[in-house]
Parts: structure tokens; C-alpha cells; sequence
């Protein structure tokens, strides 16, 4: 090959990646405007099937949703203190799995000066200290079609809501339950329910690098199992090895990258997989095609960060591969590990060895 072919090939290499990375970017800004206003954090229950122990919501405003299992005769706490008028608001849905169609659960609010409905269910005897509060049971309703969320991407079925604004300042409690007087049996008591608390939605910095994992435990709460969440992963850590094996720059640098960008390609692909698994459950609707838009912002990280690693290791493709780890790691991209490999890719060793080494070396030459 000539060097004017040579020159032509990196050109064009170079124009690729910049355009990859300028449309990641735009793609990146308009789905932080929509995702925190979408969606919201999720929390996984557990140990809090007493009162005593109830799992408690520091900050009842912003927007939860926590999941959890019922088993018969058995319910689930949650606390939170509220302020005189401030907003109180509830809601629980269920897993779309068809093996629970029959669950319905109960959404029991718990707390003082609250406005007394019908006679709440044997499940929830209350202990002596816990005896003067009043319990608001949310109007139950026979389950809805599924609906499907775009950004996990997930689906369940809306049962119920609470909003109303708090009587006293005082601390309040959420009870979830089985309803043992439905005419749908047993199995009306036994499910996988998820209990939405708040509605500011907003993610920290924290929560938007980790929310990525807690949504595999989500996915197993819909009740797929953890091989079908995560062979995107594996298949593309496979094929992220077999293409450094095969190619000539078997470099630290090209490792790592090869590795982050084809984990920001199984990112894609999972989502993808989700969607397609959820439409099976719910209807099809204009919210599919943001979750497209998500995946193909995934996919142009992951193409970007191919091509950066398989090219030179100069400082210009070592920074634009630091960028875009940072990017994927804000954008939920690679399960961490993806943004953690093309971070650490920027400064690994190349042929001509790592970025220090070069700078070290220039300077002993002009001593």
C-alpha cells in the first residue's frame, strides 16, 4: 500500500470517528434532558416485612421504584417522613408475566390524621406503639393492559395510586399485600410487585453509573433469567477477543479499547433484546422508538471506541478514547466495566510504547 493510500485510509478513519463521536454527543445531551425526566431509580426490597424494620425512603419527593416479592400472607413496609401539606405519592404495579396474571396486590397507606377507607385486610396487625395510625387503602381496580417503558426497557401493569397531601407532619408507612379476598384464589397473594414512591425524577451521578446493574435485577423481577440478560455481553467479549487475536496490533491499548467498544455494542444489543422481549408483553406504541434512539447512541459508542483502538495510539485517539469512556460511563454504557477498559486504555502501552514512556524519551533526545 502506498503512502498516499495510507494517509487516505487514516483521513477517512479520522473523519469517521469524529462524526461517530459528535452525533454520540448530541445524542447523549438529548437523552439527559429525557431520561432523568422518564424514568425512575430503581430499589431492590427486602427484610422488611415488619413495621419495625420497614425499609425506609430518605427522600419521599424524589422518584423510587422499588421491587419486591410477595409471599402468602406476608407484606412489606416502607417509611418516610413528610412535612404538613406536603405531597404523598404511591403507586404499585406488578410484573406483565403472564404466570401472574392473577396477582393483584394492595396498597395500604399508613399514618396519622389520614382519612379511613374500608377495613384493612388481617395482614396488617399493627404493633401496640403503632396502633393510632390511621390506614388509607388505595382504591383497587382490575388490571390494566401493560405498559410498556422505553429506557430500561420493561414493562408491567399499573394497579393502583395514592396522591393526596400529608394530614400531619409526622412519619408515614407504605404496606404492600396480597389481596386475600379476590376472587382470583391463591394466587392472587403471591407475586412480583413494584411500588413507585415520589415525583421529581431525577438521577444523581451515582445513580446513573449504577443503575445500569440494579435493571439486571429488574429484568430477573420480570422473570427472565440471568443467561438471556447477559449473552450480549459474553458473545461480544468473544468476538471482542477473536478480532485482537486476528489483527495485527496486539497491543495493551488495542486490548482494552477493543474490549470497552464492543461492550458498548452488547449494550445495544441488550436493549434490543429487551425491547423485543417486553413487546411481547406489551403493545406497541411511539415510546419504541426512543428506545431505538437509545440503542443506536450505544452502538456509535461502541463503533467509535472499535475504530479508535484498532488505529494509532497517538495522544489525539488517546484522549477522544478518555472522552468517550467518560461518556458511556454518564450514559449507562458497558456495565461499567466498558468505560472503565477505554479510560484505562488511554494510557496503556501501544508498539511504540505507553504516552509517558514517549514523552520521556523526547526529552532525553533534546538533552
Amino acid at each position: 500500500m502506498g503512502k498516499a493510500e495510507i494517509l487516505n485510509t487514516d483521513r477517512v478513519l479520522r473523519i469517521a470517528v469524529k462524526s461517530s463521536l459528535l452525533l454520540s454527543v448530541v445524542l447523549l445531551v438529548m437523552l439527559s434532558l429525557a431520561f432523568p425526566s422518564s424514568a425512575h431509580v430503581p430499589l431492590l426490597a427486602g427484610g422488611n416485612e415488619n413495621i419495625s424494620s420497614a425499609m425506609h425512603i430518605t427522600d419521599p419527593g424524589k422518584s423510587w421504584a422499588v421491587y419486591g416479592s410477595i409471599e402468602k400472607d406476608a407484606v412489606h413496609y416502607y417509611s418516610f417522613d413528610l412535612t404538613e401539606g406536603e405531597r404523598i405519592y404511591l403507586s404499585i404495579f406488578k410484573s406483565a408475566d403472564a404466570k401472574e396474571k392473577d396477582f393483584l396486590p394492595v396498597l395500604a397507606l399508613l399514618g396519622p390524621g389520614l382519612k379511613t377507607g374500608e377495613k384493612p385486610a388481617r395482614q396488617l396487625a399493627l404493633p401496640r406503639e403503632a396502633s393510632d395510625l390511621n390506614i388509607l387503602i388505595a382504591d383497587g381496580k382490575s388490571a390494566a393492559n401493560a405498559v410498556y417503558e422505553p429506557f430500561g426497557p420493561s414493562s408491567f401493569i399499573e394497579i393502583t395510586e395514592i396522591n393526596i397531601s400529608a394530614p400531619k407532619s409526622a412519619r408515614y408507612y407504605a404496606a404492600v399485600y396480597g389481596n386475600i379476598n379476590s376472587p382470583n384464589g391463591p394466587n392472587s397473594t403471591i407475586g412480583h410487585y413494584g411500588l413507585a414512591v415520589g415525583y421529581q425524577e431525577e438521577f444523581s451521578f451515582s445513580e446513573r453509573i449504577t443503575t445500569p446493574l440494579l435493571l439486571i435485577s429488574v429484568y430477573l423481577w420480570e422473570g427472565q433469567s440471568l443467561g438471556l440478560i447477559l449473552i450480549p455481553y459474553l458473545v461480544a467479549e468473544i468476538v471482542a477477543l477473536l478480532f485482537f487475536w486476528r489483527g495485527s496490533r496486539r497491543t495493551s491499548f488495542c486490548l482494552a479499547g477493543s474490549l470497552a467498544g464492543f461492550l458498548f455494542l452488547a449494550t445495544s444489543a441488550s436493549i434490543f433484546t429487551q425491547m423485543v422481549f417486553n413487546l411481547t408483553r406489551a403493545p406497541f406504541g411511539p415510546e419504541v422508538y426512543i428506545t431505538v434512539v437509545i440503542a443506536v447512541f450505544h452502538a456509535l459508542l461502541g463503533v467509535a471506541g472499535i475504530r479508535l483502538a484498532r488505529g494509532d495510539a497517538g495522544i489525539l485517539q488517546r484522549a477522544l478514547l478518555a472522552v468517550l469512556g467518560t461518556l458511556a460511563l454518564l450514559a449507562g454504557s458497558g456495565l461499567i466495566m466498558g468505560p472503565i477498559l477505554a479510560i484505562a486504555a488511554s494510557f496503556l502501552l501501544s508498539k511504540s510504547g505507553s504516552i509517558f514512556g514517549n514523552c520521556i524519551a523526547r526529552a532525553q533526545e533534546k538533552k
